[in-house]
């Protein structure tokens, strides 16, 4: 059975939300962010010296990496669900969102923290807003006029996509990407979901990205 170290208020949601979607049996432990700090707390640093969440166990292994933990779980124990069909133009799509939200889209959300340091006028500032808004554009336009990222399907990307519009929600920019913001309010509406928020906590991240935001103009 699958152990799921879940710090509060964190990514590790998807990892419940996927395995309620699947119905795989699984084990929380729970872990708390220090109250001051919002920081992870050494109790998973003594499970893996990341001290990363998503965080999970099976198999006697440790693994981080929340698009690694997804794909890992699909494989093992997915049975072909939640993925499109390989070798077609979804699965294509598929794997294309799946890493862009962790890479390409994610990294420029959480660098407006420490840009907002930075004057308006600054060229830097500026750069980094432009390129986010781009990114974060991209994911808007290909879900215009569809439910899920992945044409006609909702798969994993989506459970991604989810918690990278829940980031977006906390930092106050949603409201300029109405399919992300039609989205996020659509998925959380499944059962899955909100079976894993009664197991693991609400997601609650408005506090936290606000917390995040005063400490980088900090």
């Amino acid at each position: 059975m699958i152990t799921v170290h879940h710090l509060s208020n964190s990514h590790s949601h998807v990892v419940l939300w996927l395995l309620e979607e699947l119905g795989e049996p699984y084990e929380i432990v729970q872990h708390q962010r220090d109250p001051l700090t919002a920081r992870s707390p050494e109790s998973l640093r003594a499970i893996h010296p990341a001290a990363k969440s998503p965080t999970i166990e099976d198999q006697g292994a440790v693994m981080v990496e929340s698009t690694g933990i997804i794909l890992y779980i699909l494989e093992t124990y997915g049975k072909g669900r939640l993925r499109p069909a390989p070798a077609t133009a979804e699965a294509m799509q598929f794997f294309q969102w799946l890493t862009f939200i962790e890479g390409s889209a994610k990294g420029p959300l959480l660098q407006q923290y420490g840009l907002g340091r930075l004057p308006p006028e600054d060229p830097v500032r500026k750069m980094g807003e432009d390129t986010a808004k781009k990114v974060f554009t991209l994911l808007d336009d290909a879900l215009e006029g569809e439910d899920t990222i992945v044409t006609g399907q909702f798969t994993a990307a989506d459970i991604q996509l989810t918690f990278f519009e829940e980031l977006l929600e906390g930092s106050g920019r949603i409201e300029a990407f109405p399919n992300l913001q039609r989205h996020l309010a659509a998925m959380r509406q499944r059962e899955a979901y909100q079976r894993a928020e009664a197991k693991g906590g609400p997601v609650g991240l408005k506090q936290l990205m606000s917390g995040v935001a005063n400490r980088a103009r900090g």
